[in-house]
């Protein structure tokens, strides 16, 4: 461990361009012991570079005056964390190019005439834009640069998956990872190179290719392979990372209900912090947003418990209730009996969004439930995937569909809908006594009994459709029935309450619940 671990708060929405957003955070980020800022978009890299002055006029004129302004705000930004120690990060998917840059790197695209990734061209013209972004902002701390992702806009896996390649993988990363190194080390910037690969192989391949720069380059490694699934182990990749290690949390709760039900993780990343020291990591980003939902951070629910125990993980354990009782009181002013008695509500409610999954397999699609039974088996077969190219290979006599595992499941699930509705009913109670600003957030747990509900119902019925014995039929039916009921139930909920926030409605659509109804046997 070094003496000065690196502990970043990441924004991975559009409100990290807005200052009655942003800079709260910073301040909260003084006060909880964060170092660093990291701002979290695809395509941040080209949205703050130009390489070249084009025509002062026009489409041109006006990308320009966006690209400055865009600088203006990250050295506006840089500057209020100095003031505190602080460092400024750019995490971006590479490669990705916008439509100006062909004029002057027409490489870029292959005989095909679309973007070839292999092409030399790519290092070149990442390197340059990397020197622009020095150039516009010099106060920048680094960038935490993801090449083995699908979601970047030339992707690599994607182009390598429709054609036969005998590229190297390990050494086309080495050769992009170098790109952003030169610059970045000639101003005593900081690289760390993320692993966010759907495959093995592409992990393999960027992992090797850290390795090679003997430690000059990070890698940040997510806890849990492929993606922040709470019932998964430690991801396997950070075994093999030789370099110095940052590891991936997240707040907001992308796979725990978005924070509109108690995301309190304060328990399990306790645990995880255990492999954090003992593979001697050097620090720590903690996701509080994510780019699918717009204008929702951990910070403003009770998540933000879970951005306020991380960085006093890094050096020993703590203990969980300690943790969120400390919260309590510096933020609310909350102690005594009642805080107890509200730290145990979120200790407890770990065990609803914890339900939702099948045997500690993923079931739900980012939260939501997906839009067919077999989607959410597939998402289960593939570790949270869901790819639908892929055959349900359901085997009628695996011991997952037995009669003993039908009980024991369906004995489960029953219990996590009473457990939420208890919960409800005792943070409703508990709510007149506590402050107005912890009451409001104490209304997620009007949620939890919807959240465990719906899941409840649709793993029974997913159960009943993937085992397709005659003689579940009148049970599956009763199920349908059960969780249409249900979407009517939401939709008049969500309809009289004007007040709700729009991602709530995303989270409980009653259309995605019919939609899965639609998809089973009759």
């Amino acid at each position: 461990m070094t003496p000065d671990p690196l502990i970043a708060l990441e924004i991975h929405d559009v409100t990290l361009w807005e200052p009655s957003r942003v800079l709260p955070l910073i301040e909260t980020m003084e006060r909880w012991g964060y170092n660093a800022l990291v701002l979290h978009q695809n395509d941040l890299l080209d949205v703050c570079t130009q390489l070249g002055l084009t025509a002062n006029y026009g489409l041109s004129d006006l990308r320009l005056k966006k690209v400055r302004n865009a600088a203006a705000w990250l050295n506006r930004l840089t500057e209020r964390l100095s003031q505190f120690d602080a460092r400024l990060f750019l995490e971006i998917k590479e490669p990705s190019y916008h439509p100006y840059a062909l004029e002057a790197y027409p490489d870029l695209l292959g005989i095909e005439g679309q973007p070839d990734p292999t092409h030399p061209s790519w290092a070149e013209f990442c390197n340059a834009k990397t020197r622009d972004l020095l150039d516009r902002v010099p106060g920048l701390g680094g960038l935490i640069v993801n090449l083995s992702s699908p979601e970047s806009k030339v992707s690599l896996p994607d182009y390598l998956a429709t054609r036969s390649s005998d590229l190297d993988t390990s050494d086309w990363f080495e050769r992009m990872i170098g790109a952003f190194h030169d610059p970045l080390s000639a101003q005593g910037k900081a690289l760390f190179v993320r692993d966010f690969s759907y495959t093995a192989d592409m992990q393999s391949g960027v992992l090797q290719a850290i390795n090679r720069f003997d430690g000059a380059v990070g890698a940040s490694v997510k806890i849990t392979a492929h993606d922040y699934f709470p019932e998964f182990p430690q991801n396997p990749g950070a075994q093999q990372v030789k370099v110095p290690l940052v590891f991936e949390f997240e707040a907001f709760g992308e796979h725990m209900g978005w924070g509109v039900i108690p995301n309190c993780r304060v328990v399990e990343f306790s645990k995880r912090m255990k492999g954090y020291r003992d593979l001697g990591a050097q620090g720590i980003v903690m996701r509080t947003s994510w780019e699918a939902i717009s204008g929702a951070n951990a910070l403003d629910t009770l998540s933000a418990v879970n951005v306020y125990a991380l960085p006093k993980l890094i050096d020993a354990d703590a203990d969980p209730t300690a943790l969120i009782l400390s919260w309590l009181r510096e933020e609310f002013h909350l102690t005594g009996d009642l805080a107890f008695k509200a730290a145990d509500l979120m200790l407890q409610s770990w065990h609803i969004p914890a339900g939702a999954y099948w045997n500690g397999m993923v079931f739900p699609r980012h939260s939501c439930l997906p839009s067919t039974w077999q989607e959410g088996w597939l998402s289960m077969a593939s570790k949270g995937m869901g790819r639908r190219d892929r055959d349900l290979g359901i085997d009628p006599a695996d011991p997952i569909l037995s009669e003993d595992a039908r009980e024991t499941l369906f004995a489960e699930k029953q219990a996590v809908t009473a457990l939420a509705h208890r919960l409800a009913e005792q943070a409703r109670a508990l709510s007149p006594s506590l402050p107005p600003e912890l009451a409001q957030q104490f209304k997620a747990f009007e949620w939890l009994p919807s959240f465990a509900q719906q899941f409840e119902l649709a793993i029974k019925a997913t159960f009943f459709a993937a085992r397709n014995a005659k003689g579940d039929w009148t049970e599956l039916s009763a199920l349908r029935a059960q969780l249409l009921a249900l979407a009517d139930d939401l939709a008049q909920k969500l309809g009289k309450a004007h007040d709700i926030p729009h991602h709530h409605a995303v989270l409980f659509d009653p259309d995605q619940m019919r939609l899965f109804v639609g998809s089973l046997p009759e």
